[in-house]
């Protein structure tokens, strides 16, 4: 039986279905689900951990806008999540913050998709292109003299994620995931590269 359960991809898990996932990585462990509400639309949640440095719940939803049948997909997916920090802004020198690109609020509208090839055990390769709205609410000031910095400040990056899904049964499948966040702050790296290793599979 083919394995059509697809988390990391743009290919919906169908009405009433249902996929889970676990991954670890850096900088980033995380727990996803996927349930079906229509046949080409899935609400997500999540939570995002840097190891208990940040602490992020996540919701969203994902739309197969293009269905190339078995083979491959298009579609949208986003995301909102509030982040939990272990330590104040003010006291984090390359910390949690630095490494996961997120702040207090999160935003991550973008697009995904995913090509499978022929067989019915064969890796389903998957693109997921987002832009991240950050809403920083303690910002803080890095420059002597500078003021008192905003109440909320906005910033933005561009994570993206390059992988497969590896079928090893009809319903579960390993998953490998590279890529990296492009930075747009001028206090954090240009590039934060990312490396995942988990499980998916559905019920």
């Amino acid at each position: 039986v083919p394995n059509r359960v697809s988390l990391l991809g743009a290919r919906t898990v169908g009405a009433g279905g249902m996929a889970v996932g676990l991954a670890l990585g850096f900088p980033i462990v995380s727990a996803r689900v996927a349930v079906g509400v229509h046949r080409r639309v899935d609400v997500l949640a999540g939570v995002d951990s840097a190891y208990g440095l940040m602490n992020e719940l996540r919701v969203g939803a994902r739309w197969m806008v293009l269905d190339g049948g078995p083979r491959w997909s298009v579609g949208m997916a986003v995301e909102g999540s509030h982040a939990f920090f272990l330590r104040p802004a003010s006291v984090e020198d390359r910390g949690a913050r630095y490494y996961s690109g997120r702040r207090n609020w999160n935003v991550l509208p973008g697009i995904v998709g995913n090509l499978q090839f022929a067989g019915a055990r064969s890796p389903r390769l998957f693109l997921d292109v987002r832009y991240l709205m950050a809403l920083d609410t303690e910002p803080i000031q890095g420059v002597p003299l500078g003021g008192l910095p905003p109440d909320v400040e906005l910033s933005g990056a561009f994570p993206v994620r390059l992988g497969a899904e590896i079928p090893v049964s009809e319903k579960t499948s390993y998953a490998l995931t590279i890529g990296g966040d492009i930075r747009t702050r001028p206090d954090e790296t240009d590039f934060m590269p990312v490396i995942t290793f988990g499980v998916v599979t559905g019920f």
